[in-house]
């Protein structure tokens, strides 16, 4: 598996100047969902142990607060419920570095905010992954993502991952699926992919 291309961008242009082992995060751009006014939030769980610094939380993720176990962690399967999207405000931590990509700095034992997915939410992000040799026969991920009214793509859990899936392939798949709409940007200028849920 590989991770969507996260951009170096400040505003509209690629960031020239930045350091090339700077850590980027991924982005998020809640475009039509329904749970800030459901209340259907958590924000009062921590992350699990699998959160570390070489792994943080990023904005994007597809999570499960188990309320019960005390900790937010990925689906242990697919089939896990309810899955929610981290969407953890965003915020630029001085003149030097600056930008949405670089939010991400959230470990075990921290409180995300995590809004519970229902039908018919839509969000662009470039919190992705994708099986490099599954589109190599669509040339690449990118030529895939600007040919979707022909090959539709979809958004899928991934058992032990946080990070969702961008695959044409469902027919063995059972789970939260999500429709790619759309190859698109999120708010900083960089590359991502619009999605929206169609089953729970």
């Amino acid at each position: 598996m590989a991770r969507f291309p996260i951009t170096n961008v400040v505003g509209d242009l690629v960031d020239q100047y930045r350091d090339p082992d700077e850590k980027l995060y991924a982005s998020l751009e809640l475009n039509q969902v329904a749970f800030p006014k459901t209340g259907m939030v958590v924000s009062q769980t921590p992350l699990g142990a699998a959160f570390t610094k070489a792994n943080p939380c990023e904005n994007g993720m597809w999570v499960v607060a188990d309320k019960a176990a005390g900790a937010i962690n990925a689906p242990a399967a697919t089939t896990d419920s309810p899955i929610g999207i981290v969407y953890t405000t965003e915020k630029e931590y001085d003149r030097e570095h600056y930008g949405l990509q670089r939010f991400g700095r959230k470990v075990a034992g921290d409180y995300p905010r995590v809004g519970i997915f229902g039908l018919g939410d839509t969000v662009t992000t470039n919190c992705l992954q994708y099986d490099t040799t599954e589109f190599s026969t669509f040339g690449d991920l990118e030529d895939a993502l600007n040919d979707i009214g022909t090959t539709p793509l979809y958004v899928i859990a991934v058992a032990g991952s946080p990070v969702p899936q961008i695959t044409a392939d469902i027919d063995n798949y059972t789970g939260i699926l999500a429709k790619v709409v759309k190859y698109y940007t999120i708010p900083n200028g960089g590359k991502g992919v619009k999605y929206q849920i169609i089953k729970l």
